[in-house]
């Protein structure tokens, strides 16, 4: 029998959270620019109980919030993260990105959950460090590549471990290979209905190897009324407002 309340208390996430939680992808990035302290704000502001954001390394070592290493598609910029040092980055005009600590910070303030995607796989200690010396349990660490997953199980992360699975992959020999407790279906792309992807056979066969789920971003109305009610953990939306909105339906 799956049970997402014992998996949340087995990782001291906080009491009483209304699961699928509302994940802001990037935050609110459907709103703000992505990966930014306004758009977590907005997407708690608009209900999310979690944030989705991605982990890069700047040439110092810092650990900062972007999906890109380079920096052109969302600010225009061409330079990388990871060959500029922190002040440098700080110093780019029109650049807007956080260093992890001050999005976790935020989070801490506002109560919600961090869902980190490690990005640069020196990122990961980084961020199981933080998260450890201000004891901020409501997280989970997860990446596509299984082995920075797979490092911090070895090494005794024991916050919740995700690995994220493309179209067309097998979700539990990814699963398996990450030592992973959670299972991320990255399936946005899978048609008009992708939905219909995550069939009761392969929820049953991730629920009895003892993971736990976590769904795509989706923006799509339609789909985010039937997604709502599979037993996942979370779901991720650019839009977080419609997720609350039909998670509001449900439990009207």
């Amino acid at each position: 029998m799956n049970d997402i309340a014992a998996f949340a208390e087995r990782f001291r996430w906080p009491a009483g959270l209304r699961f699928p939680l509302a994940i802001g992808h990037r935050g609110a990035s459907g709103h703000v620019t992505e990966n930014t302290l306004s758009a977590f704000a907005r997407a708690s502001d608009l209900g999310a109980g979690m944030w989705e954001l991605d982990a890069q390394v700047t040439r110092d070592g810092v650990c900062v919030v972007s999906h890109d290493d380079h920096l052109e598609r969302v600010f225009g910029i061409d330079a990388r993260i990871s060959e500029l040092t922190a002040a440098e980055l700080d110093a780019l005009p029109g650049v807007e990105v956080p260093s992890f600590a001050d999005v976790a910070a935020l989070a801490r303030e506002r109560g919600a959950g961090l869902y980190v995607e490690i990005k640069a796989p020196e990122a990961a200690p980084l961020v199981w460090r933080h998260l450890a010396e201000h004891d901020q349990r409501f997280a989970a660490l997860g990446s596509f590549d299984s082995e920075p997953v797979r490092a911090l199980r070895e090494e005794g992360c024991d916050w919740p471990l995700s690995v994220l699975v493309r179209l067309g992959a097998d979700p539990l020999a990814e699963a398996e290979r990450a030592g992973a407790d959670l299972v991320h279906l990255c399936w946005e792309r899978g048609g008009e209905r992708p939905q219909d992807l995550v069939t009761s056979d392969l929820v049953d066969r991730i629920f009895e190897s003892g993971r736990q789920i976590v769904l795509w971003h989706e923006e799509r109305p339609d789909i985010i009324a039937d997604i709502v009610l599979l037993p996942v953990v979370g779901i991720c939306s650019d839009l977080p407002e419609r997720l609350v909105g039909a998670l509001d339906k449900v439990s009207a």
